[in-house]
């Protein structure tokens, strides 16, 4: 055998394969440290999994959080079986479905303007082909099919005669002249109307096209203006709408309970993150209002509240801590529980759909009580009577689950929110004008997100309150369901005839949605 032949493999120690010793104590030892480390690298393998699950989902995954399929807790409200239900009637030939969503009431075709169109015969055709008598009209037959017409901007020219005294001027005398006023234009020194300017702020604040598209769109219509022309008359509008938004917000600071939430958008010089808050008022100060600031501190919502002493419907932020601590009452928001726990159901799901199916009873609750129209007092005792059970149960499962969860796995983080935020989670339960979350400003906020990926950022501080005045106007109309272009171009055509220190409390957006109620003619 030539002596350039390799070692046999069992003659050398495979590489990274380290020597047991000799001593047996010393052996197990050494076992227990492996097995410890493993533990540890497996623990470290599964919580960077999870990450990543998550953060692809985020990023290519869908953004629900539907639950899908049977859970634990299914049935558990209504545990006794039901009494055979009576044979069903006999089928009708018109069924109406109730589809579920908003209860607001969409616009039929009978609420929609008509331009009535005769196709007659000519008075040859009306001739019988038998006996060339003429025929009788018994009827007719109405189609109708809903049609478009393009907008189009056109100018309003306003005529003023000019009178004079004609004595007057033969004697010599002051000639007297007299002439109607002309109305005062919400920007002064310009020759654009309510109208055109109300256009302009549904389509960039409501539809969310930015103002280079606007431009564009103008233009076909026959108007050449520049997107810096534009943005100077919303900024000028802004201003005119601000004694209005500033009354909307003293009414949602004089709410008993208010909703409230932030999310970030893009601001140049310099490029940095702004935030956008929302506040949303109760039901009997109906109006939602926001205020962008150019950072996330907490002194933002401070200075929105002021010394509020009522109930906020918020997530875990800390900002809002000074708030309570003066007085506010916070109320917590059962939708962001539920997402920490669906966010674990990946690495822990048995759990994760324990406490999703937990939360799901819950808002069960809800969904009966709405059924039954129940508020106030009603609803309070309703709640603890069905919901407040169920709250004791979860409250004694994350005991239990709070010391076998590892804290910064996901499920742990689950945990340990609504471990933290179990007594504003509660608060819900004894007072029916509180929420069981803070979806209202959630979806209140949402089409923020919708604008922010059409018009980007907004250019400076300078836009700050620009911005928040006009979002508050779109947001609190969407609210109301008014035609936001019938509002504004009133607003905005009204509040340009009025002074600076006027009563606009007529020009809050319920009341003019009652006064045209009351105004509009009954129908037949």
């Amino acid at each position: 055998m030539s002596s350039n032949a390799s070692i046999p493999a069992h003659d050398t120690p495979p590489q990274g394969v380290l020597h047991l010793p000799d001593d047996l104590p010393t052996c197990h030892q050494m076992l227990r440290e492996l097995l410890e480390t493993v533990a540890q690298l497996r623990a470290t393998i599964e919580r960077q999994q999870t990450q990543i699950d998550y953060l692809l989902r985020r990023t290519f995954g869908r953004r629900s959080e539907r639950v899908e399929g049977p859970t634990l807790f299914d049935g558990l409200l209504d545990p006794e079986p039901e009494p055979p239900a009576a044979p069903p009637p006999e089928p009708v030939e018109e069924v109406v479905v109730k589809k579920g969503g908003s209860s607001r009431r969409r616009k039929s075709r009978e609420d929609l303007p008509r331009r009535h169109e005769v196709l007659d015969l000519t008075e040859a055709e009306k001739l019988c082909p038998c006996c060339g008598e003429a025929r009788v009209r018994i009827g007719a037959d109405v189609s109708e099919r809903i049609d478009y017409v393009p907008s189009s901007i056109f100018v309003h020219a306003i005529e003023r005669p000019t009178y004079i005294c004609r004595r007057c001027e033969q004697r010599g005398e002051d000639i007297q002249a007299a002439q109607a006023p002309l109305p005062p234009t919400p920007i002064p020194r310009c020759t654009v109307a309510a109208g055109l300017l109300a256009h302009v702020i549904v389509s960039k604040w409501i539809d969310h096209l930015p103002l280079y598209r606007l431009e564009g769109i103008l233009a076909r219509m026959g108007w050449q203006v520049a997107r810096s022309t534009l943005c100077d008359q919303m900024m000028a509008c802004a201003n005119l709408l601000t004694p209005l938004y500033e009354l909307m917000c003293q009414r949602v600071r004089a709410s008993y309970a208010l909703h409230t939430d932030d999310s970030p958008v893009r601001l140049l010089n310099p490029l940095r993150t702004a935030y956008a808050w929302i506040y949303l008022g109760d039901r009997f100060n109906p109006y939602t209002v926001f205020e962008l600031s150019p950072g996330h501190q907490q002194e933002f919502p401070q200075q929105f509240l002021g010394d509020y002493r009522g109930f906020i419907h918020a997530d875990g932020y800390s900002g809002y801590n000074p708030l309570y601590a003066a007085g506010a009452t916070h109320v917590g928001c059962w939708m962001h529980v539920r997402r920490y726990f669906f966010e674990a159901k990946d690495s822990d799901p048995a759990r994760a759909h324990e406490a999703i199916a937990r939360i799901r009873l819950l808002y069960a609750v809800e969904r009966e009580a709405k059924e039954k129209g129940l508020l106030d007092a009603e609803l309070a005792a309703y709640r603890q009577e069905h919901a407040g059970p169920l709250l004791q149960g979860f409250a004694d499962w994350l005991a239990k689950e709070v010391p076998r969860s590892l804290p910064k796995s996901k499920m742990g983080e689950a945990l340990t929110y609504a471990t933290n935020q179990w007594p504003s989670l509660i608060r819900y339960v004894a007072d029916g004008w509180l929420a069981i979350d803070n979806s209202a400003a959630e979806q209140a906020i949402r089409p923020l997100a919708v604008g922010r990926r059409n018009w980007l950022q907004i250019a400076g501080d300078g836009g700050l309150k620009s911005a928040g005045v006009l979002l508050s106007m779109a947001a609190t109309v969407k609210r109301h369901g008014v035609n936001a272009w019938e509002y504004l171009k009133h607003v905005l055509g009204t509040m340009a005839q009025r002074g600076a220190n006027a009563d606009y409390s007529d020009l809050l957006v319920d009341t003019w949605q009652q006064a045209r109620a009351d105004s509009a003619p009954a129908k037949s």
